[in-house]
């Protein structure tokens, strides 16, 4: 290893990615209120991106489910009648 590519390692120290949206973390702490301000609204903005595609999947798997039981019940409701009829014919 040279003698510059260690003074670049110690230099730029690495990055850290956040737990939250992979963005890197900063490597000073925020003190200005209005990057408070504008940091507090972008996590705002991504938190309610990500539950608009929660609430979409929910409704996505809500009417998944109701079309299931629909086929469901005309297979049910299907299957006796055809029972009932496979009985009178025993019967008679």
């Amino acid at each position: 290893m040279s003698q510059a590519s260690a003074t670049e390692n110690t230099a730029t120290p690495p990055v850290k990615k956040s737990k939250i949206n992979g963005q890197p973390k900063p490597g000073r702490a925020i003190t200005d209120p209005k990057e408070i301000a504008q940091l507090v609204l972008m996590r705002i903005d991504h938190v309610n991106a990500q539950n608009d595609e929660f609430t979409i999947a929910v409704k996505s798997l809500a009417d998944t489910a109701r079309q299931l039981a629909t086929v469901y019940a005309k297979t049910a409701d299907a299957n006796c009648t055809a029972c009932r009829k496979t009985g009178r014919t025993l019967e008679g």
